[in-house]
């Protein structure tokens, strides 16, 4: 198997090469590295991350928490788009916006007494000035909101 991960500290995150769960599960079958899950590109590679979070959890020391927008992903699929266009469409949304459900993602990870690192990620191509920012701030508001801040602080000052 070829693999084109971003890997830290042996913790990988599967993209290109390595993205589906069969990939991700062989993965995990033929080595002890630890994984990165993105939420969001799990949910485009047509995994559920909160199954695989479950299911993963004492492999998976760090998340990227984003999701990925259902709709962009079919006209991609069905248009036979790359990546990239499907980045510039807006495939990769806000939290709240997409297919992965992040009130049951917390329930998981609550669950699963997570207790490693959390970023918060949006994936945008073109990136004109101003549109990070707003999405940034939504983005806050909405985790905020759902819980999800606050069970993350609580792990940090554990």
């Amino acid at each position: 198997m070829t693999s084109n991960t971003e890997v830290s500290t042996s913790c990988a995150s599967p993209v290109l090469h390595v993205e589906t769960e069969e990939q991700i599960e062989r993965l995990l079958k033929d080595t002890d590295i630890q994984l990165c899950l993105g939420t969001g590109h799990h949910a485009y590679a047509g995994g559920d991350p909160i199954a695989f979070m479950r299911k993963h959890h004492n492999r998976i020391p760090y998340l990227h928490i984003k999701n990925c927008d259902l709709k962009v992903r079919e006209s991609m699929q069905t248009g036979k788009w790359s990546l990239v266009k499907a980045i510039s469409k807006d495939i990769m949304c806000e939290p709240e916006h997409g297919m992965v459900d992040m009130e049951s993602f917390l329930e998981a990870f609550i669950e699963i007494d997570f207790n490693g690192w959390v970023i918060v990620e949006q994936d945008m191509y073109p990136a004109p000035f101003d549109k990070p920012f707003p999405i940034a701030k939504r983005t806050m508001e909405y985790l905020e909101r759902i819980g999800m801040v606050k069970t993350v602080q609580h792990v940090v000052n554990r």
